[in-house]
């Protein structure tokens, strides 16, 4: 299993901001970067095309303080770990994809929770986004394709794979809703603005609802514009059924009622 983040509607986010913040990543969960990469666009016979060009990490710095990059990506690669140990990418809707920060690491989220969410903390006080999630999931590939709605990668069972992927900005050109009418799923640890608490459930809004009764996660304040909702492991599939069933997920796929057995005659 392995720990991951995404932070969505980076476009205040400069791409310096960024790399100080991918840099504060590894330091937090104990990792070298080993090298880094930038999207840039090359043309050969069969046409444009999206290319990632390797650099290290001083070169890289150099080039976006000259601004001739914008979207990239920091990897430590260990032995071992395939395709990587940790990576940290920059994306912006350049070059197809949408202003998101996502952040993956082999480790599972009870043996790195505190670090992790510290560095989720300390960096959401640096720069600006109004919506985030820290998410675990089986393999790094999974959770950096998760993190952009691709390759129809779920997280649960009751999930649609497809329906986050369309609400997205850039080449989908989605109404974008979890910037604060809805939320896209439940996850361990959800970075929430002023916008989702005032979300309507059950007659009364979402922050209200958190912290009603027990068993719903806790709230707390960690920027000017973020809340920080945690739900533990065993209130995960009560809060989502709760929360699904209101209609504020935008991903929740109602699981398929059982049917009765039939009695033999």
């Amino acid at each position: 299993m392995c720990t991951a983040l995404a932070m969505y509607d980076t476009s205040e986010v400069t791409p310096m901001e960024a790399c100080n913040a991918g840099e504060s990543f590894f330091d937090a969960i104990g990792a070298r970067i080993t090298t880094a990469g930038y999207y840039t666009y090359k043309n050969d016979e069969d046409g444009l095309y999206v290319d990632l060009i390797e650099t290290s990490l001083s070169d890289l710095k150099c080039k976006i303080t000259s601004k001739e990059v914008s979207a990239f990506r920091l990897y430590s690669q260990q032995t071992g770990y395939s395709p990587w140990f940790a990576s940290f990418g920059y994306m912006t809707d350049e070059f197809g994809s949408f202003h998101h920060i996502d952040a993956q690491c082999a480790v599972p989220i009870d043996g790195i929770y505190e670090n992790f969410i510290g560095f989720v903390e300390d960096v959401s006080k640096k720069i600006s986004y109004p919506y985030g999630i820290v998410y675990a999931a089986p393999k790094v590939v999974d959770a950096f394709y998760y993190a952009e709605g691709e390759n129809l990668i779920k997280l649960f069972p009751y999930e649609d794979t497809r329906i986050f992927n369309k609400e997205t900005p850039g080449r989908c050109k989605g109404k974008v809703r979890y910037r604060g009418d809805m939320l896209r799923m439940i996850y361990p640890c959800n970075m929430i603005n002023e916008n989702h608490l005032q979300i309507k459930i059950q007659g009364m809004t979402l922050g209200e609802w958190i912290v009603k009764e027990r068993g719903r996660g806790s709230l707390r304040k960690i920027s000017n514009d973020l809340w920080l909702w945690e739900v533990g492991r065993d209130d995960m599939e009560g809060v989502s059924k709760c929360c699904g069933d209101a209609g504020i997920l935008l991903a929740w796929k109602p699981p398929f009622p059982t049917k009765p057995s039939r009695t033999l005659p």
